[in-house]
């Protein structure tokens, strides 16, 4: 075993201070999503030990999963199952789509305006909860905006939320009226959207991960429980950056713009430990007809495409 590598990763898991429930959704997410989404708690209980998690706290952290509807309990005989729920699938496909696909494409100058005056009270916080994880803000009372908005995904949205009837959409322009108007569209965005605080967390996320890449980068004493620890800690960190983060364009952001940094380093250390964190993975992972089923063949997919020949499952 990598005793320094070892050293690295409990410092980091003790001082990050993880969240148990987080961390279990991103395991959901990264390794169980895609093999039918549903694993046993024994097996969850053995997966989260090796982030110092004990039984008590796994318990807990699925109750709550259950309490907020990602997961449904199920119990076979003696074991209980988690599985992913109907209504959070829709989410765990999103956020797969956001961490492991990349895509950016060069601004229009256009803006997509949501008109929330017309939408009924009780109705109101979950539209915009939804909106802000397409990536809009409030930008005034009433009024939230993205630059060139997925049409699609926000029609999707209305329709699963029956609010057709109560939203109106406007499409708006950036006018470049005068040279000095383009830096006040930049510091609008910085006002309204997180990018300093974005900035910030990709720079710490670089610097904690490049350290442990450069350190495995071409090491054959890698063990799986380790491939699976730095696979589990770069997601569950990738992914809370991500989630935040609403993907806008480059021409609005800062120049020393971090976000490309990070996908590229998370690119390369996933498919550094990934064959081998699974390796982990299947030997604890268990469902009520025992060993996980095949993986879905999107699996394959992530970070442009992982090589099938590593993996023997």
């Amino acid at each position: 075993m990598n005793l320094k590598l070892k050293q690295i990763i409990d410092d980091f898991i003790l001082n990050e201070a993880l969240s148990g429930t987080s961390l279990i959704m991103t395991v959901f997410g990264d390794c169980i999503f895609h093999r039918g989404g549903i694993i046993s708690l024994a097996s969850l209980i053995q997966l989260m030990d090796v982030f110092s998690f004990n039984e008590r706290s796994v318990r807990t952290a699925v109750f709550r999963l259950v309490q907020n509807g990602w997961l449904v309990s199920e119990k076979i005989g003696r074991t209980s199952y988690y599985r992913v729920t109907e209504t959070s699938r829709q989410r765990f496909i999103h956020a797969d789509q956001k961490i492991y696909s990349f895509s950016h494409k060069d601004w229009d100058q256009k803006w997509d305006l949501v008109l929330l005056s017309s939408v009924e009270l009780e109705n109101k916080n979950l539209l915009k909860k939804e909106l802000e994880w397409l990536g809009f803000t409030n930008i005034a009372t009433n009024v939230m905006a993205y630059p060139s908005c997925d049409h699609l995904k926000l029609q999707n949205l209305l329709l699963n939320l029956k609010m057709t009837d109560q939203v109106v959409m406007f499409k708006a322009e950036t006018l470049q009226l005068w040279q000095e108007s383009y830096p006040t569209v930049k510091r609008m965005v910085e006002t309204n959207w997180p990018v300093q605080e974005l900035h910030q967390r990709y720079e710490k996320f670089i610097s904690d991960f490049r350290e442990i890449f450069n350190l495995i980068d071409g090491d054959t004493e890698l063990e799986p429980i380790q491939a699976f620890q730095i696979r589990i800690l770069l997601i569950h960190q990738y992914r809370r950056i991500l989630l935040k983060d609403p993907n806008l364009p480059f021409e609005l952001l800062p120049l020393n713009w971090l976000s490309l940094n990070a996908r590229n380093l998370s690119s390369n250390l996933y498919q550094t430990v990934a064959a081998s964190g699974e390796e982990f993975f299947m030997e604890v992972a268990r469902t009520s007809e025992g060993s996980m089923p095949p993986v879905h063949p999107q699996f394959y997919k992530r970070f442009g495409g992982l090589k099938l020949e590593e993996f023997s499952y």
